[in-house]
């Protein structure tokens, strides 16, 4: 059975009389021609997915009929095509190929109060995702100075087995300086970056669901790797560089998708989990840091991490109706000499978990600055509901807590790892919006974050994506 098959969509086929040369549909009122703007988008990066008037289309007419009014309506899926009805109007959502996706996305996160005098971080990316059969398979996420690319194949005689070539990098084109509490520690305000090509080898199989994005897959990475680091004018005279070397990695990849999305790509029913155990070396690695925050060589030459994530979405409990669903995620990180540089990185920004296929790795932290800490432990869980206000928008509140060591600074000066648990609340509305692009708006507030000498933090991240 089809994923676009009528049953699993609860959409209707139109009757023959119709196909064969019904009523037309009205022209375009103005009450149309605002709300179709407000048609889009099937994945975290908002491949757009077209809705257009069905008046003078030959194929809207083979398309099922989604009735928002039926008791059985059932919410529409990523990538389904189907007629509706908006304000007296008729509109086609023609069917889209999943397999192939060019997006984009652009946003910007705004903080109050701000760290380190960020009120607004920009954020942007490019999506790549080819998935034309079963054999091969490219996943790209591209912002230049941050990419994060897989491409995978399997030989005709290698079953499931593949074998493919991954790269990740981050490469800022100016110094990164880490806050600590909203304040900058500008003497260790340095250049620094890494690029990691790698070599994989792994198995990767398909899930018998209908959804091509619907499988599980292990790999083992080799990733020979530099890391790099330079003084910037703000580095302070007796701060000692960390030693620019070559590193040697070995990361064991886990990823099982069984998750069914909306037309907004947004989590709808199903699971998904992975994991990431990491193996460090830096061959030509000495102590670094300032007198004051000095780390030796044997606390960053050998190191060790492991993250891992859950989510899952699925129909409210005691309530029969398709448009109220819940969502809830955890991640989870360890790691043995994790600095700065090597560590996972944990805050807000855009809240992508269950949205995609390897989108729910990166640890999100609701209320707090993209990529904000660097902790040696970290444990995140969520719960969020989220009620469907029409077939193209979708409103959520949320709520969950994370508990982790980032560094905050002492009374004497040092900067010392400090147990914390951060407790947020937060709203979100996703959307169509205009030009066939996607719109989430997404508000925060962590109870415990403190910027600036200021407890509570607040979060909101302006999110728009589309597809060229």
């Amino acid at each position: 059975m089809s994923k676009y098959d009528d049953a699993s969509a609860g959409l209707k086929r139109p009757a023959a009389a119709r196909r064969a040369g019904g009523r037309r549909s009205p022209r375009p009122g103005p009450a149309l021609a605002t709300v179709v703007w407000l048609t889009l988008a099937a994945s975290p990066l908002s491949m757009a997915q077209t809705a257009r008037l069905a008046d003078n289309d030959p194929l809207s007419d083979e398309l099922p009929v989604l009735d928002t009014r039926a008791p059985d309506y059932r919410t529409p899926l990523a990538g389904q095509g189907f007629r509706t009805e908006i304000l007296g109007e008729e509109v086609t959502v023609p069917v889209r190929d999943l397999r192939h996706v060019q997006g984009w996305k652009l946003g910007a996160q705004f903080e109050s109060p701000s760290a380190a005098g960020r009120l607004v971080l920009p954020a942007g990316a490019l999506y790549f995702w080819d998935h034309p059969d079963s054999s091969r398979l490219l996943r790209a996420e591209v912002a230049g100075a941050y990419n994060d690319v897989i491409w995978t194949r399997k030989p005709a005689t290698w079953g499931n087995f593949e074998y493919g070539l991954t790269l990740q990098n981050f490469t800022l084109p100016e110094p990164w300086n880490e806050a600590y509490e909203g304040q900058v520690d500008k003497s260790q305000q340095i250049y620094w970056g890494w690029v990691r090509p790698g070599l994989t080898f792994g198995y990767r199989r398909e899930l018998d669901t209908g959804h091509q994005d619907n499988m599980w897959q292990i790999n083992w990475v080799l990733e020979p790797s530099y890391f790099y680091s330079g003084r910037s004018g703000e580095t302070s005279p007796d701060m000692v560089l960390p030693k620019s070397t070559f590193e040697l990695r070995n990361r064991l990849m886990l990823r099982y998708d069984r998750m069914e999305r909306n037309i907004l790509s947004l989590p709808h029913k199903g699971y998904a989990f992975g994991a990431n155990f990491v193996q460090g070396y830096r061959a030509n690695w000495a102590g670094w840091g300032t007198p004051d925050n000095f780390y030796t060589k044997q606390q960053g030459q050998n190191y060790s991490i492991f993250t891992a994530y859950g989510v899952a979405s699925g129909r409210l409990p005691l309530i029969d109706q398709e448009r109220h669903r819940w969502v809830s995620w955890f991640t989870a990180g360890v790691g043995h000499n994790v600095d700065r540089f090597n560590a996972p990185r944990v805050g807000g920004g855009p809240n992508a978990m269950g949205m995609e296929y390897g989108s729910s790795a990166m640890p999100m932290l609701p209320g707090t600055s993209i990529w904000g800490f660097y902790p040696e432990h970290y444990m995140i869980g969520a719960v969020e509901y989220r009620w469907e206000l029409a077939w193209f928008s979708y409103l959520s509140a949320h709520t969950g807590v994370g508990w982790l060591d980032p560094y905050r600074a002492t009374a004497t000066g040092r900067i010392d790892r400090t147990e914390q648990l951060l407790p947020w609340i937060g709203a979100r509305i996703s959307t169509g919006f205009f030009g066939d692009t996607m719109l989430m708006l997404d508000y925060a507030h962590s109870f415990n974050n403190v910027n600036n000498g200021t407890r509570g933090t607040n979060e909101v991240m302006l999110w728009v994506s589309g597809e060229f």
